[in-house]
């Protein structure tokens, strides 16, 4: 697929849900243009060449790399997360009986949300990211996905827009999340358990005992908890796997890995779903 047609693959699909966003500086609705889309304040944003709007009127600073997201792409690939896409796409069934618009807010690179639609392809899929690096990776994907670089505390969508907020191992902000969600939306946020990638914490450096606990009150003060339940598996590692895995996580930034390759990784995770109503 060329450039050219991701991005008039991109333009329908924004097109057909334009009534979703709205400006990030004014809050104004959104029309498309031939460029992108402009909103009635005439605020304009183009629609990059790979097929993704920059919705994000600040300056680009993130914590992220184009590295880290090739890792957790490659990661993805090796399906280490193939369990946990099938119990996030099992919630949403179960929560929406229809055709749902779903929000990733923290999207990366976008293989969670490319791994999700053939399982739900009735769903409107929305990411949602900071970091231009993650979306312009994003846009590899060929599903028929909505990618915006944008901000977390700003989001570009229009209030009562949105059936479910995917969150998963990412920063929230649940003023945002209500604000976008219809009456009676939900929230699927994923956390890491004490024992999530256990075996690269045991060969680190200075390496402490993790606790969700904190974060999942914090989803508490916010929302009334519908489910809360705890998915812990573990999946073989071979040398090319081991090396994503350890690129792909911010807990070996600046600091020492030792000791021999383990023979398997420990996926421990807590899925809390909750809403306003």
């Amino acid at each position: 697929m060329d450039v050219q047609s991701k991005k008039e693959i991109a333009k329908g699909l924004f097109a057909e849900h334009i009534a979703v966003f709205c400006c990030p500086i004014c809050g104004g609705k959104f029309t498309v243009t031939e460029a992108g889309v402009r909103c009635n304040g005439n605020h304009a944003f183009d629609l990059a060449r790979k097929g993704y709007l920059n919705l994000f009127a600040g300056r680009q600073s993130t914590y992220y790399d184009k590295t880290l997201f090739t890792a957790r792409r490659d990661v993805f690939a090796a399906g280490v997360y193939d369990l946990l896409i099938e119990e996030i796409a099992s919630l949403i069934k179960e929560l929406v009986d229809s055709a749902p618009l779903v929000l990733d807010a923290g999207c990366g690179e976008g293989s969670l949300l490319a791994r999700i639609h053939p399982l739900i392809p009735q769903a409107g899929l929305v990411g949602v990211d900071i970091s231009r690096d993650g979306i312009r990776l994003a846009t590899v994907h060929s599903e028929p996905i909505m990618w915006c670089v944008a901000d977390l505390a700003r989001l570009p969508l229009c209030s009562g827009s949105l059936d479910v907020i995917v969150n998963v191992l990412a920063p929230a902000n649940y003023n945002e999340f209500q604000r976008v969600l219809k009456p009676g939306g939900a929230v699927i946020k994923v956390l890491p358990g004490p024992g999530y990638l256990q075996e690269i914490r045991e060969r680190l450096e200075g390496s402490a005992a993790y606790s969700n606990e904190d974060v999942a009150a914090k989803f508490a003060e916010n929302l009334k908890v519908g489910r809360r339940f705890q998915l812990s598996y573990e999946v073989g590692v071979n040398g090319a796997l081991w090396e994503a895995l350890i690129k792909m996580t911010p807990l070996s930034s600046r600091r020492e890995i030792s000791g021999p390759r383990p023979g398997k990784i420990t996926v421990d995770l807590e899925i809390i779903q909750g809403s306003w109503t």
